[in-house]
């Protein structure tokens, strides 16, 4: 009898090998990479200075000395996490390339059992609510309250319940149909930066490895790709999605134009966009659509300007106007005539990425991608936005609450 508990000990410990213990890597290595890249961006060069700049090597010397010995893959990350968020730069991102649940150990019943007796997957952190308790609690909350019940995706509800401080928030699985999840467990930590703008520490649904986002809007029953149980309003989104660029004649005295990016892989399509309605811009009144515009090459927006330059421009926004389309909205919005409508922009504006570089660090657990442009002079717009002069509802059509307002200006 011994000696088969003895067997059944041996094949537990070689089948579940490559699950025993948390992946580590050697960090220290990671983190010299990772400020030698920042130290060479222009945002850190323009705010890491004086009392900044001594508490961001007090942060490297204090993270350092954590890293004498190989740590956890998430460890690591949330250190060098910590050393990147001293410079307010949104466009700059660090990255994990390890999948702490590979897609072929899903796919594996085998293999997928050993992953839910790691370390990563007991480990993971866990609500301490009692969740029927939760669940009954935030059902009972008002539309408008950041707190509630979420979906994500058709597969899982998500709970968002305030953290201590009142301003961060908590996401945490409550109902979920993917077998990499379990309810309690914590899918995401919106920590608040400013106004409704929050930085998103989450979890990715198939790799469940940890991921971090800057500068997301938390407005209308939205934060990202979770949506608020009830709130079915989407009018902050453009109908036309899958177009690059649109004119229409709304009727004799306005016209509508759409621009969906200003990237350099649609030149020719955004070149011959302007040749097509450069002699049609006539009317008065110009409804410019930025809405989810994620910028590109100023050279195809800015050419619109001297089009643009007596008319009556009424530029539309929503939280996912960023880069290039941000800095366009506050080049139309030095036209007198010019409003600005919707929703607070992105704020990923005053930096930019021109040649496109990741680079994996040491251990090549990590992936960075710095900033190598400078725009410094939007600064003040950084993680914040341009907040727009006319919110719009959100209960109702945009082009339709703007064809109001242009009539009410012509009165």
């Amino acid at each position: 009898m011994k000696k088969l508990a003895l067997i059944i000990v041996t094949l537990l410990i070689s089948t579940t090998g490559i699950f025993a213990q948390s992946q580590t890597c050697d960090c220290k290595a990671d983190l010299d990479f990772v400020v030698e890249k920042l130290k060479k961006m222009p945002s850190y060069k323009k705010q890491i200075k004086g009392e900044k700049k001594d508490a961001f090597d007090a942060t490297y010397q204090k993270n350092a000395a954590k890293m004498q010995n190989p740590i956890s893959i998430e460890a690591c990350y949330k250190m060098l996490l910590e050393q990147m968020l001293f410079i307010n730069d949104t466009h700059s991102a660090i990255q994990i390339n390890t999948a702490f649940l590979p897609e072929n150990v899903l796919n594996d019943d085998s293999e997928f059992s050993e992953f839910k007796a790691s370390y990563e997957f007991i480990n993971h952190p866990k609500t301490d609510r009692n969740i029927p308790e939760l669940k009954t609690e935030l059902s009972q909350k008002h539309p408008q309250d950041l707190e509630g019940i979420y979906t994500y995706g058709e597969n899982e509800k998500i709970g968002f319940y305030y953290a201590e401080n009142k301003k961060d928030l908590i996401g945490v699985v409550l109902e979920t149909n993917l077998k990499q999840w379990e309810v309690g467990e914590i899918r995401c930590y919106a920590t608040h930066t400013n106004a409704n703008k929050y930085d998103l520490y989450y979890y990715k649904t198939d790799t469940r490895s940890p991921a971090h986002f800057k500068s997301l809007s938390f407005e209308n029953g939205r934060l990202w790709s979770y949506k608020k149980v009830g709130n079915t309003n989407n009018f902050e989104f453009a109908d036309n999605n899958n177009d690059l660029t649109i004119f229409k004649q709304i009727n004799d005295d306005t016209q509508y134009i759409y621009f969906k990016s200003f990237s350099n892989r649609k030149e020719k399509a955004l070149k011959q966009f302007f040749e097509d309605t450069k002699d049609k811009l006539t009317a008065k009144n110009i409804i410019v659509d930025l809405r989810s515009n994620s910028g590109g090459n100023s050279k195809y927006s800015d050419v619109f300007l001297k089009l643009l330059k007596n008319k009556n421009v009424y530029v539309l926004t929503n939280c996912f106007t960023g880069s290039n389309g941000e800095q366009f909205t506050l080049k139309l919005l030095k036209n007198k005539k010019a409003k600005h409508l919707g929703q607070t922009t992105f704020g990923v504006i005053a930096y930019g990425i021109n040649h496109g570089y990741n680079y994996n660090t040491p251990s090549g657990h990590f992936k960075i991608t710095p900033t190598d442009m400078n725009f410094h002079k939007y600064f003040d717009y950084e993680g914040k936005g341009i907040t727009p002069e006319i919110p719009l509802d959100f209960n109702r059509d945009w082009i339709a609450q703007t064809l109001d307002i242009i009539e009410a200006d012509s009165k």
